[in-house]
């Protein structure tokens, strides 16, 4: 709910988006029916990978969104105007440099799945990463951090 709300806002219309950890991919295909041009969603698990690609082609993007199998953003490269991460504050933490790289320059990086009492580390990690800080979004215990990469 925080990512879509967060990608509303950040979708203009035509951008590309990379979807970290896409689950049953319900975040590329909001990005998709928003009006993204191109969205990659990605994903470890075998098994949210074909709940993803069956979710695309049942919602009939399958022309906006590409699902792989990937471990985060390893061996990716961009640039995207967007990334999102809806996954453990641990996890986010783990690829901010990762996320820097394949963004565009003034690129939008909207991260949620982080309870409250790790907004902190989240924020400091991107901070430290090279982002501004745009947006903090918070829902009961969970908060959306959205930041801006610099330059």
């Amino acid at each position: 709910m925080l990512c879509i709300q967060a990608l509303d806002k950040a979708i203009q219309g035509g951008e590309t988006i990379v979807d970290v950890g896409t689950g049953s991919g319900v975040l590329s295909i909001a990005a998709a029916k928003l009006g993204a041009k191109r969205t990659l969603a990605l994903d470890l698990d075998y098994v949210a990978i074909d709940s993803a690609k069956q979710n695309v082609l049942l919602n009939q993007v399958d022309d906006v969104v590409t699902v792989k199998q990937n471990n985060l953003l390893e061996g990716i490269t961009g640039p995207f105007d967007i990334a999102v991460a809806n996954i453990l504050a641990e996890v986010i933490v783990q690829f901010v440099q990762d996320a820097a790289a394949v963004l565009k320059p003034n690129g939008t990086y909207i991260t949620s799945g982080i309870i409250k009492r790790k907004k902190q580390e989240v924020k400091d990690a991107l901070t430290n990463g090279g982002f501004i800080i745009d947006e903090i979004i918070e829902m009961d215990d969970w908060v959306a951090i959205v930041a801006k990469k610099v330059g």
